[in-house]
């Protein structure tokens, strides 16, 4: 039987007027979806938000939670070495909490929000944050907001990997093009620092790219099945295909208040149903999809059935 976190870590938590929503899922499987429409719908996720919907606040400290552990977004396995030292996860969550409770808490809350409620104890409007990083950094979260509600995206393996594939090759061909551009300009920096490789090597085949959805999956089923916290585990594929039922009953999980329907037609007309099974066009990934379709987790999800798109090709 699983140990539950609190065994584990014996946080004290953050007593705070309304308890927060952690958007949670592998890169490139809808989070930023959720986010934007959730924002939309009158869930704060930070005063600024950088450009996939996600705090700078909460960004910078799952940063250097990561890097404190030697652990990264595509090489996150030694972040298990760091939540295993009890002396370690006591140091951290101290960390947390005092930063969430000093003046730093602007940077999230922004600073006339800071003004009215003193603090992000007193907050008291439906808020949270999203990163897919929180996968990864859930054991602390939870410890520090015991009654936080946790929302848990899942997308189809296949069209995660290419999609993280895509935006690898497209970083790395730009790098490719800065380093010829800016290799033989002088500076007091080495040339790896200036020009070096810098991206997720793990991450420009479909192979890496689809073990790291495999290993998030995991991690966040293991995590998962050892707190009590209230949970919505979404499907991208059912989201989009239906987004309006599904953004109802997530913002009824977020509490949101007075959300009119129309504001929820509203935000379903930004969802693209087409984005559902998108490898299915493309032979060479349908290829790939039969090699790895035995996955566990395919499986764990239903991913490993063949899908209407398919039976065209």
């Amino acid at each position: 039987m699983a140990r539950p976190l609190r065994t584990w870590f014996l946080g004290m938590g953050i007593s705070v007027r309304v308890q927060p929503v952690i958007i949670a899922g592998m890169h490139r499987s809808g989070t930023t979806l959720l986010a934007r429409l959730l924002d939309r719908l009158g869930l704060f996720l930070g005063h600024r938000v950088e450009e996939h919907h996600e705090s700078v606040f909460f960004l910078h400290l799952n940063e250097v939670i990561l890097r404190q552990a030697r652990a990264s977004w595509d090489r996150p396995d030694p972040i298990h070495d760091f939540l295993r030292n009890p002396e370690i996860v006591r140091m951290t969550l101290r960390c947390l909490e005092d930063d969430l409770l000093s003046w730093r808490i602007h940077r999230y809350l922004g600073w006339r929000n800071l003004i009215r409620y003193r603090s992000l104890a007193r907050f008291d409007r439906p808020w949270g944050w999203k990163d897919p990083r929180n996968v990864l950094t859930l054991p602390l979260w939870v410890e520090l907001f015991p009654r936080a509600k946790i929302i848990w995206i899942v997308r189809h393996g296949v069209d995660v990997a290419r999609s993280l594939v895509v935006r690898e090759q497209r970083y790395f061909r730009w790098q490719q093009a800065r380093f010829h551009q800016k290799f033989h300009r002088p500076s007091r920096r080495t040339h790896l620092e200036r020009v070096g490789f810098r991206g997720s090597t793990r991450c420009l085949t479909l192979e890496g790219a689809f073990a790291l959805w495999e290993s998030y999956l995991a991690y966040a089923e293991r995590v998962l099945g050892r707190i009590p916290n209230e949970r919505a585990v979404v499907r991208y594929e059912d989201f989009v295909r239906e987004p309006m039922p599904h953004l109802r009953a997530l913002a009824d999980f977020c509490r949101l208040p007075e959300v009119h329907p129309r504001a929820i037609e509203d935000a379903a007309h930004e969802v693209d149903a087409q984005r559902a099974y998108a490898f299915a066009s493309d032979p060479r990934l349908v290829d790939f999809f039969h090699r790895v379709r035995e996955s566990a987790w395919m499986k764990r999800y239903g991913y490993s059935e063949s899908v209407r798109p398919l039976c065209a090709v």
